[in-house]
């Protein structure tokens, strides 16, 4: 028993230095194979088009909400009222973060903002089933869209976990959502409601507000208060509430993510072939009532390959958000775009596509061992996770040519 206990974990020693060793040659080959697909380079947008919608045109205050019966009433289903809620989180931040970068590029909180302006702009919360219900322009969104409902943990943990730890002070009185006409049980209303349905996902969002009011003030220039930086828990907090939200909505929304049988199939920018004709879908695969299966896929890839990002502690700042969605596809991917992406995706489009989708099948291939390893990676040094950052960059980012 002894024996064969030590050549187990013999066995399992040598197995993490195999896939440790494999890491970085089957990242640098994703990167490669999706730099050859792409076709032409192009500019990235001006800095102006990156801020969310609307975003100048709201003040971040908690009293533009109406307050009914002593309660502060938010319609969660408006893109307005959400993109409020992500204005006050990120007002009430900026102090923590006021002496590193211009206008506050390097609070953490702008990737989730950015990322949730993203997504609005590219129609992602429009309803699957109905394009016209709440399609981008419309100021809504649909209950029933899966990037919707996954963004609605989101910001919901965030924000009700701001308020119950205190962070955002002086909130005279509670705070709750206006359910949605659809899908009511799929969601929580509440700081209540969410604590007693999430309580683990509650107290790591409950986690990050909390640290980042216990980092100390050690002098102020002017009206702006110096704090400690210490990015690597900060960042390490908010990526992990990001994933404990995440894990909450994807299984609600298994009907519109997950109603086919997935198999790896891989999409081709322009001519560039597949990388295996194993990663083709089968020719009978069935389609549902909801959106492209095209798109249900690059949702599941595109949550998949971040957790990549997420185990690296990616930089959230403004520029680095930027950087790592200028190739996140401008509009709803269609069947048709499974085999050759149509000519209005343009040459970073193509990039982040094909290595979301390649990363994300090469990890599933493995049965999950790559991210496993990869976190285990991570977690060793801030050595590993400065160079898997630069990996990622190296992977979704087409170099200037």
């Amino acid at each position: 028993m002894f024996c064969f206990s030590q050549r187990r974990r013999l066995s399992t020693k040598k197995s993490e230095r195999m896939w440790a060793a494999l890491m970085i040659p089957t990242f640098l080959f994703l990167s490669l194979f999706s730099v050859g697909c792409a076709q032409e380079p192009v500019s990235t947008t001006d800095g102006s088009d990156n801020y969310p919608i609307l975003w100048d045109q709201i003040s971040g205050s908690i009293t533009e909400f109406p307050v009914q019966n002593n309660k502060i009433i938010i319609d969660i289903w408006k893109y307005a009222d959400r993109l409020k809620m992500y204005k006050i989180l990120m007002r009430e931040s900026d102090k923590y973060f006021a002496q590193f970068g211009k206008n506050n590029s390097e609070n953490v909180l702008w990737a989730l903002t950015i990322f949730y302006g993203r997504l609005y702009k590219t129609d992602r919360f429009s309803d699957p089933s109905n394009s016209s219900v709440c399609s981008f322009g419309g100021g809504c969104i649909s209950s029933s869209s899966g990037w919707g409902g996954i963004n609605f943990y989101v910001i919901a943990m965030n924000f009700l976990a701001a308020v119950e730890s205190g962070f955002l002070r002086d909130i005279p009185y509670e705070i709750e959502f206006l359910s949605g006409e659809e899908r009511r049980s799929d969601f929580c209303y509440s700081i209540e409601e969410c604590r007693r349905a999430y309580p683990q996902a509650m107290d790591v969002a409950k986690r990050f507000y909390q640290y980042m009011q216990s980092r100390m003030t050690l002098s102020k220039f002017g009206t702006i208060p110096i704090i400690n930086r210490d990015d690597t828990t900060v960042i390490k907090y908010m990526w992990d509430a990001h994933r404990a939200a995440v894990n909450v909505a994807m299984p609600k929304f298994n009907d519109i993510l997950l109603s086919r049988d997935r198999t790896a199939a891989v999409l081709v920018p322009g001519k560039c072939a597949s990388l295996s004709t194993a990663w083709q879908d089968p020719p009978h695969s069935s389609r549902s009532e909801y959106s492209s299966a095209t798109e249900r896929d690059f949702t599941m890839d595109f949550l998949s390959a971040f957790e990549f990002c997420e185990a690296a502690e990616y930089r959230p700042y403004f520029a680095s958000t930027v950087e790592i969605l200028i190739g996140f596809p401008h509009r709803l991917l269609t069947d048709q775009d499974a085999k050759i992406l149509a000519p209005d995706f343009n040459l970073y489009e193509k990039a982040h596509l094909t290595s979301i989708t390649a990363l994300s099948r090469v990890n599933k291939i493995t049965g999950g061992l790559l991210l496993t390893f990869w976190k285990k990676l991570m977690s060793l040094s801030e050595v590993n996770k400065a160079f898997g950052r630069f990996l990622i960059k190296r992977l979704l980012l087409i170099p200037d040519f």
